[in-house]
């Protein structure tokens, strides 16, 4: 007798802890709600019947307030490492925004692109297939003015044989711009897909936020694709940290 109550308090143990344990891990589940740098974390489309859920609630996200500024021309670098620094600066790390002439102009172009309207506004929808294509010249002019200037310093480095440190950060800024332009590219197209696809669609859907509802049930496969496209495109661009607060 002492021997099954011994077994039975051991179980009663065993069950207490593994019940605190999934506890926890739930508690964790539910509060991991935002990213390494705080913002809403990115929500995958899900497929319905009839529908395609394109947020975890009723509540449309926050769009970044991205306002037209007059922008200011910068001191020069002071030295060859300064005038490397400055090609991620944008980037990977934030700069004041009066200073900020590509990158901030195309997220004040692309703030608005996935805004609830473009479901059920054939005017506000064309207006942001506008501002897509606009941001898509600017990130143009931007990469080619990086790479003019990658082109300028590594030429100065070839003329004054310069150390290896310099040879270093002028390596790793290429790489980090080049791979920073085609996740950028590769963002806006995404959006401008989704967008013409909806103009195609218009007035065959109907958005009963967070669904939308597919009057021939078909055509929501092509949008959930695009749609998903364009949520892993807008999480590579926000793993920089001057986009990490766009939310489409």
């Amino acid at each position: 007798m002492a021997v099954i109550r011994k077994h039975s308090l051991k179980l009663l143990i065993v069950i207490v802890l593994l019940v605190a344990g999934s506890g926890d891990t739930f508690a964790k589940r539910q509060i991991i709600t935002k990213d390494s740098q705080g913002y809403d974390l990115i929500f995958m489309p899900e497929l319905k019947d009839l529908a395609v859920k394109i947020d975890s609630n009723d509540t449309p996200p926050n769009e970044p307030n991205i306002v037209p500024i007059v922008f200011l021309e910068d001191v020069p670098p002071r030295g060859i490492m300064e005038r490397i620094s400055r090609l991620t600066q944008g980037i990977t790390t934030d700069m004041p925004p009066e200073y900020d002439i590509y990158g901030y102009e195309i997220r004040r172009y692309m703030a608005s692109v996935g805004n609830p309207k473009v479901y059920t506004d054939d005017d506000f929808l064309i207006e942001q297939i506008k501002n897509v294509r606009k941001a898509r010249v600017i990130a143009s002019y931007w990469q080619k003015h990086v790479e003019k200037e990658i082109d300028e310093i590594e030429q100065i480095i070839e003329d004054k044989d310069s150390t290896s440190t310099v040879r270093t950060a002028i390596k790793q800024a290429r790489l980090t711009t080049r791979s920073f332009m085609i996740d950028l590219q590769g963002w806006i197209d995404s959006n401008e897909r989704l967008l013409m696809h909806l103009l195609d669609i218009q007035g065959y859907i109907q958005l009963e936020y967070p669904d939308v509802v597919f009057i021939r049930p078909n055509e929501r496969i092509d949008f959930f694709n695009l749609f998903q496209a364009r949520q892993h495109k807008l999480k590579e661009i926000r793993e920089y940290q001057a986009f990490a607060m766009m939310v489409y």
